[in-house]
This record gives structure tokens, C-alpha cells and sequence, in this order.
């Protein structure tokens, strides 16, 4: 790191110089141009176009839980193609480690969002049971 703390100093400082004598005498200035015109510097990369997202249309899967047993719903997961299974994990933040971007098979996917809902389910529902006879 010292080495190229030192490198780039040096090559501004040379930069700085050639400038600075470019500004002071036309002709230098015009065989410098010259020079780096002859640079091969290659075809500047262009940017790849970015075709759009498709909008998928997401179904609600937590209300889809709630209406189908966990075999039933599993199997209804399945059923999904692999893309809305991805904006559905993407969309719910169910994989913080980001380990399902090279998946392809739809039950991994299936198993990921069912046990992801369960446990969501199940640490919600301890804050919307209250016990009875409580005091407000």
C-alpha cells in the first residue's frame, strides 16, 4: 500500500509537470496530444442494458397459510414458478444470508418460506394471546 501511496504521488506529480509545460509552450502541447491519441486504449466497454424486471404478481402467502394445512400449503409452493418464489423471498425478507440466489429447485424454496412463515407466525402469535383475567 505504501508503494502505491508513493507510485501515485509521483505519477500526479509528473501529470502536474506535463500540464503545466503543455500551458507554457503550444508545440509540446500539440505533440503530446499527438501521442496520446496514438494510445491504444481499446474500445471504451459499453454499458450493458439492463432489460426490466418483470412485475410479478406476488400472491399473499400468509394469507394462503391460513387457509391451507402446512402439507397442502408446502405442495401449493411447489406449484409456484421459481421466479415469483424468489421475489416472494425477496419481497418478505425470509433469507437474510442470501444463500437462495442460485437455487432452481422449487422445493427447496417451498420448504424455506413455509418454516420462515411458521416461525413468524409463531413468534407473533405470543404477543396476540393475553391471558385471561388480566388487568388493563
Amino acid at each position: 500500500m505504501r508503494k502505491q501511496k508513493a507510485l501515485t504521488t509521483l505519477l500526479r506529480g509528473l501529470v502536474d509537470l506535463l500540464a503545466e509545460e503543455a500551458d507554457r509552450n503550444p508545440e509540446f502541447a500539440a505533440r503530446l496530444e499527438q501521442v496520446l491519441d496514438e494510445l491504444p486504449g481499446g474500445a471504451a466497454a459499453k454499458p450493458k442494458a439492463r432489460k426490466p424486471k418483470e412485475s410479478v404478481e406476488l400472491p399473499d402467502v400468509y394469507a394462503e397459510r391460513k387457509t391451507r394445512d402446512d402439507t397442502e400449503f408446502r405442495l401449493w409452493l411447489r406449484d409456484l414458478p421459481v421466479p415469483v418464489l424468489k421475489a416472494i423471498v425477496k419481497e418478505h425478507d425470509l433469507d437474510p444470508t442470501r444463500r437462495v440466489s442460485r437455487w432452481k429447485d422449487p422445493e427447496k424454496f417451498s420448504a424455506l418460506i413455509a418454516d420462515q412463515l411458521q416461525a413468524r407466525m409463531s413468534r407473533g402469535s405470543a404477543f396476540l394471546t393475553g391471558r385471561v383475567g388480566a388487568k388493563d
